[in-house]
Protein backbone atom coordinates (compact mmCIF):
# COMPACT_ATOMS: atom_id res chain seq x y z
CA UNK A 1 0.00 0.00 0.00
CA UNK A 2 1.61 3.28 -0.99
CA UNK A 3 2.21 5.48 1.99
CA UNK A 4 0.73 9.37 1.31
CA UNK A 5 3.09 12.25 2.22
CA UNK A 6 2.96 14.58 5.14
CA UNK A 7 1.90 17.71 2.93
CA UNK A 8 -1.24 15.35 1.37
CA UNK A 9 -2.16 14.21 4.80
CA UNK A 10 -2.41 17.94 6.12
CA UNK A 11 -3.48 19.39 3.13
CA UNK A 12 -6.61 16.84 3.46
CA UNK A 13 -7.22 17.38 6.87
CA UNK A 14 -7.32 21.15 6.52
CA UNK A 15 -9.24 20.83 3.56
CA UNK A 16 -12.56 19.69 5.74
CA UNK A 17 -12.66 23.68 7.14
CA UNK A 18 -12.07 25.35 4.14
CA UNK A 19 -14.84 25.98 1.08
CA UNK A 20 -14.45 24.70 -2.13
CA UNK A 21 -15.69 25.43 -5.32
CA UNK A 22 -18.58 24.54 -7.06
CA UNK A 23 -17.12 22.14 -9.32
CA UNK A 24 -13.84 24.12 -10.94
CA UNK A 25 -12.59 26.14 -8.58
CA UNK A 26 -9.92 26.32 -5.60
CA UNK A 27 -11.09 26.67 -1.78
CA UNK A 28 -9.46 30.60 -1.57
CA UNK A 29 -9.89 33.27 1.57
CA UNK A 30 -9.55 36.89 1.47
CA UNK A 31 -6.31 36.79 2.44
CA UNK A 32 -3.16 34.30 3.00
CA UNK A 33 -2.48 35.51 6.44
CA UNK A 34 -6.44 34.81 7.19
CA UNK A 35 -5.85 31.37 6.87
CA UNK A 36 -6.91 29.30 9.88
CA UNK A 37 -4.14 27.22 11.85
CA UNK A 38 -5.17 24.06 11.59
CA UNK A 39 -2.25 21.98 13.67
CA UNK A 40 -4.71 22.06 16.92
CA UNK A 41 -7.49 21.14 14.37
CA UNK A 42 -9.46 18.11 16.82
CA UNK A 43 -12.21 17.34 14.38
CA UNK A 44 -10.21 15.42 11.74
CA UNK A 45 -8.15 13.09 14.39
CA UNK A 46 -5.03 10.94 14.07
CA UNK A 47 -6.92 7.50 13.71
CA UNK A 48 -9.01 9.74 10.95
CA UNK A 49 -5.67 10.24 9.06
CA UNK A 50 -4.32 6.54 9.30
CA UNK A 51 -8.27 5.13 8.09
CA UNK A 52 -7.81 7.56 4.80
CA UNK A 53 -4.17 6.33 4.41
CA UNK A 54 -5.02 3.02 4.46
CA UNK A 55 -8.09 3.67 1.85
CA UNK A 56 -5.32 4.54 -0.85
CA UNK A 57 -3.37 3.29 -3.35
CA UNK A 58 -1.13 4.87 -6.06
CA UNK A 59 -1.27 4.36 -9.59
CA UNK A 60 2.10 6.90 -10.01
CA UNK A 61 3.96 9.12 -8.61
CA UNK A 62 1.71 11.55 -7.05
CA UNK A 63 -1.22 10.21 -8.32
CA UNK A 64 -3.81 8.08 -5.95
CA UNK A 65 -6.84 6.33 -6.20
CA UNK A 66 -9.28 4.55 -3.43
CA UNK A 67 -9.01 0.48 -2.98
CA UNK A 68 -12.88 0.84 -4.87
CA UNK A 69 -11.14 1.94 -8.54
CA UNK A 70 -11.02 -0.97 -10.96
CA UNK A 71 -7.75 -1.80 -12.40
CA UNK A 72 -9.33 -0.62 -15.91
CA UNK A 73 -10.67 2.76 -14.28
CA UNK A 74 -7.15 3.43 -12.71
CA UNK A 75 -5.83 3.26 -16.70
CA UNK A 76 -8.80 5.71 -17.48
CA UNK A 77 -7.79 8.26 -15.21
CA UNK A 78 -3.39 7.72 -15.93
CA UNK A 79 -5.02 8.69 -19.61
CA UNK A 80 -7.12 11.35 -18.01
CA UNK A 81 -3.97 13.13 -16.44
CA UNK A 82 -2.25 13.16 -18.89
CA UNK A 83 -4.61 14.60 -21.39
CA UNK A 84 -5.34 17.28 -18.76
CA UNK A 85 -1.69 18.04 -18.57
CA UNK A 86 -1.53 18.73 -22.05
CA UNK A 87 -4.22 21.49 -22.17
CA UNK A 88 -2.43 23.28 -19.17
CA UNK A 89 0.89 22.68 -21.08
CA UNK A 90 -0.34 24.69 -23.98
CA UNK A 91 -1.21 27.92 -22.36
CA UNK A 92 1.65 27.37 -19.63
CA UNK A 93 4.49 25.59 -21.31
CA UNK A 94 6.30 23.47 -19.69
CA UNK A 95 4.54 22.52 -16.20
CA UNK A 96 6.84 22.88 -13.40
CA UNK A 97 3.59 22.15 -10.61
CA UNK A 98 3.83 18.29 -9.07
CA UNK A 99 0.27 17.87 -7.57
CA UNK A 100 -0.28 15.20 -5.41
CA UNK A 101 -3.98 14.22 -7.38
CA UNK A 102 -6.57 11.81 -5.73
CA UNK A 103 -9.43 10.42 -7.35
CA UNK A 104 -11.96 9.27 -5.63
CA UNK A 105 -14.70 6.52 -6.69
CA UNK A 106 -17.65 7.53 -4.66
CA UNK A 107 -18.58 10.28 -3.38
CA UNK A 108 -18.43 9.04 0.15
CA UNK A 109 -14.91 9.00 0.02
CA UNK A 110 -15.00 12.23 -1.42
CA UNK A 111 -16.72 13.58 1.08
CA UNK A 112 -14.73 12.01 3.48
CA UNK A 113 -12.04 13.91 2.40
CA UNK A 114 -13.22 17.31 2.75
CA UNK A 115 -14.45 17.51 -0.92
CA UNK A 116 -17.16 19.60 -2.36
CA UNK A 117 -18.33 20.57 -6.10
CA UNK A 118 -16.92 17.95 -8.95
CA UNK A 119 -13.25 19.08 -8.20
CA UNK A 120 -11.02 20.56 -5.03
CA UNK A 121 -7.85 22.21 -5.42
CA UNK A 122 -6.12 23.39 -1.89
CA UNK A 123 -2.35 23.77 -1.75
CA UNK A 124 -0.01 21.50 -3.82
CA UNK A 125 -3.66 19.10 -3.80
CA UNK A 126 -6.04 18.23 -6.36
CA UNK A 127 -9.13 15.96 -5.17
CA UNK A 128 -11.70 14.96 -7.95
CA UNK A 129 -14.58 13.14 -7.28
CA UNK A 130 -16.38 10.14 -9.27
CA UNK A 131 -18.84 12.81 -11.27
CA UNK A 132 -15.31 14.78 -12.35
CA UNK A 133 -12.93 12.25 -14.28
CA UNK A 134 -12.73 14.47 -16.79
CA UNK A 135 -9.75 16.68 -18.49
CA UNK A 136 -11.97 19.77 -18.24
CA UNK A 137 -12.16 19.38 -14.44
CA UNK A 138 -8.61 17.88 -13.49
CA UNK A 139 -7.06 20.48 -16.61
CA UNK A 140 -8.95 23.52 -14.77
CA UNK A 141 -7.59 22.40 -11.05
CA UNK A 142 -4.25 22.29 -12.83
CA UNK A 143 -4.12 25.40 -13.86
CA UNK A 144 -4.70 26.89 -10.05
CA UNK A 145 -1.57 24.73 -9.27
CA UNK A 146 0.74 25.49 -11.98
CA UNK A 147 0.00 29.52 -11.14
CA UNK A 148 0.54 28.91 -7.37
CA UNK A 149 3.74 27.19 -8.34
CA UNK A 150 4.75 29.51 -10.73
CA UNK A 151 4.34 32.68 -8.35
CA UNK A 152 5.64 30.91 -5.60
CA UNK A 153 2.54 29.48 -3.40
CA UNK A 154 -1.16 30.02 -2.63
CA UNK A 155 -0.36 32.92 -0.74
CA UNK A 156 1.01 34.56 -3.73
CA UNK A 157 -2.33 34.08 -5.73
CA UNK A 158 -4.07 35.33 -2.89
CA UNK A 159 -2.51 38.46 -2.36
CA UNK A 160 -1.55 39.36 -5.89
CA UNK A 161 -4.31 37.64 -8.65
CA UNK A 162 -7.98 38.74 -8.69
CA UNK A 163 -10.04 36.15 -8.29
CA UNK A 164 -11.65 36.29 -11.91
CA UNK A 165 -8.09 36.44 -13.59
CA UNK A 166 -7.63 33.35 -11.34
CA UNK A 167 -10.48 31.12 -11.91
CA UNK A 168 -10.73 32.98 -15.60
CA UNK A 169 -7.48 31.17 -16.57
CA UNK A 170 -8.22 27.62 -15.17
CA UNK A 171 -11.54 27.87 -17.10
CA UNK A 172 -9.88 28.64 -20.37
CA UNK A 173 -7.43 25.79 -19.87
CA UNK A 174 -10.19 23.63 -19.15
CA UNK A 175 -12.03 23.62 -22.68
CA UNK A 176 -15.13 23.19 -20.64
CA UNK A 177 -17.84 22.66 -23.23
CA UNK A 178 -20.39 24.10 -20.71
CA UNK A 179 -18.76 27.52 -20.75
CA UNK A 180 -18.73 27.88 -24.88
CA UNK A 181 -18.77 31.22 -26.26
CA UNK A 182 -22.99 30.63 -26.82
CA UNK A 183 -23.67 29.33 -23.67
CA UNK A 184 -22.52 32.82 -21.95
CA UNK A 185 -24.20 34.91 -24.63
CA UNK A 186 -27.07 33.14 -23.89
CA UNK A 187 -26.91 33.26 -20.08
CA UNK A 188 -25.61 36.75 -19.68
CA UNK A 189 -28.17 38.75 -22.91
CA UNK A 190 -25.32 38.28 -25.21
CA UNK A 191 -23.19 40.26 -22.13
CA UNK A 192 -25.25 43.45 -21.61
CA UNK A 193 -26.31 41.29 -17.95
CA UNK A 194 -22.36 40.11 -17.67
CA UNK A 195 -21.02 42.04 -14.34
CA UNK A 196 -17.48 44.37 -14.57
CA UNK A 197 -15.01 42.87 -14.05
CA UNK A 198 -14.90 44.93 -10.65
CA UNK A 199 -17.39 43.04 -9.23
CA UNK A 200 -15.70 39.97 -9.62
CA UNK A 201 -12.31 41.01 -7.92
CA UNK A 202 -13.02 39.27 -4.68
CA UNK A 203 -13.84 36.40 -3.22
CA UNK A 204 -17.02 38.17 -1.35
CA UNK A 205 -18.37 40.02 -4.83
CA UNK A 206 -17.26 36.53 -7.16
CA UNK A 207 -19.60 34.52 -4.58
CA UNK A 208 -22.17 36.84 -4.34
CA UNK A 209 -22.36 37.41 -8.50
CA UNK A 210 -21.94 33.33 -8.64
CA UNK A 211 -24.58 32.76 -6.33
CA UNK A 212 -25.79 29.43 -4.08
CA UNK A 213 -24.94 26.04 -5.27
CA UNK A 214 -23.10 27.96 -8.73
CA UNK A 215 -26.52 28.84 -9.88
CA UNK A 216 -25.18 31.98 -12.09
CA UNK A 217 -21.94 30.56 -12.99
CA UNK A 218 -22.29 31.63 -16.76
CA UNK A 219 -21.63 35.07 -15.19
CA UNK A 220 -18.93 34.90 -12.86
CA UNK A 221 -16.92 32.26 -14.63
CA UNK A 222 -18.42 32.33 -17.85
CA UNK A 223 -17.60 36.38 -17.85
CA UNK A 224 -14.23 35.69 -16.34
CA UNK A 225 -13.49 33.20 -19.11
CA UNK A 226 -14.62 35.69 -21.78
CA UNK A 227 -12.26 38.65 -20.78
CA UNK A 228 -9.09 36.09 -19.98
CA UNK A 229 -9.19 34.30 -22.92
CA UNK A 230 -9.48 37.53 -25.20
CA UNK A 231 -6.59 38.49 -23.07
CA UNK A 232 -4.64 35.38 -23.84
CA UNK A 233 -5.49 35.47 -27.40
CA UNK A 234 -3.55 39.00 -27.95
CA UNK A 235 -0.37 38.23 -25.92
CA UNK A 236 -0.18 34.18 -26.11
CA UNK A 237 2.18 31.99 -23.75
CA UNK A 238 5.08 34.99 -23.70
CA UNK A 239 2.42 37.26 -21.82
CA UNK A 240 1.15 35.01 -19.48
CA UNK A 241 4.73 34.40 -18.67
CA UNK A 242 5.59 38.78 -18.44
CA UNK A 243 2.36 38.65 -16.36
CA UNK A 244 3.89 36.25 -13.82
CA UNK A 245 7.25 37.61 -13.58
CA UNK A 246 5.82 41.11 -13.36
CA UNK A 247 3.85 39.82 -9.96
CA UNK A 248 6.70 38.01 -8.77
CA UNK A 249 8.51 41.22 -9.12
CA UNK A 250 5.77 43.11 -6.77
CA UNK A 251 4.28 44.60 -9.91
CA UNK A 252 0.59 45.55 -9.83
CA UNK A 253 -1.51 43.14 -11.01
CA UNK A 254 -3.68 45.52 -13.04
CA UNK A 255 -0.79 47.46 -14.04
CA UNK A 256 0.69 44.87 -15.71
CA UNK A 257 -1.85 42.89 -16.84
CA UNK A 258 -3.03 46.21 -19.37
CA UNK A 259 0.52 47.37 -19.99
CA UNK A 260 1.77 43.45 -21.50
CA UNK A 261 -1.57 44.01 -23.77
CA UNK A 262 -0.45 47.25 -24.54
CA UNK A 263 2.91 46.35 -25.55
CA UNK A 264 1.64 43.01 -27.61
CA UNK A 265 -0.42 44.98 -29.64
CA UNK A 266 2.01 47.96 -30.79
CA UNK A 267 4.40 44.77 -31.39
CA UNK A 268 1.55 43.40 -34.01
CA UNK A 269 1.01 47.12 -35.22
CA UNK A 270 4.56 47.18 -36.47
CA UNK A 271 5.14 43.74 -37.75
CA UNK A 272 2.06 44.16 -39.83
Amino acid sequence: MAKLSPLLVVVLAASILLPGCAGVGPARVAKAHARPDFSGHKAFSQLDLFAAEDALVAIAPNIYVDRDISSANAAHLLNLVDKARIRAGYYYGELVSKPEILFCSSMESYRKFGGVGLGYTLGNTILISPYGWRAAILSHELSHVELAARLGGLPEVLDKVPQWFDEGAAVMVSMAHEFSDEAWREASHNGEDSPRLSELESVASWNSVTGANGVNMQRSYGTARQEVIRWYAVVGRRGMEQLIQALKANQDFHLAYRGIEDSSVMHLAVRE
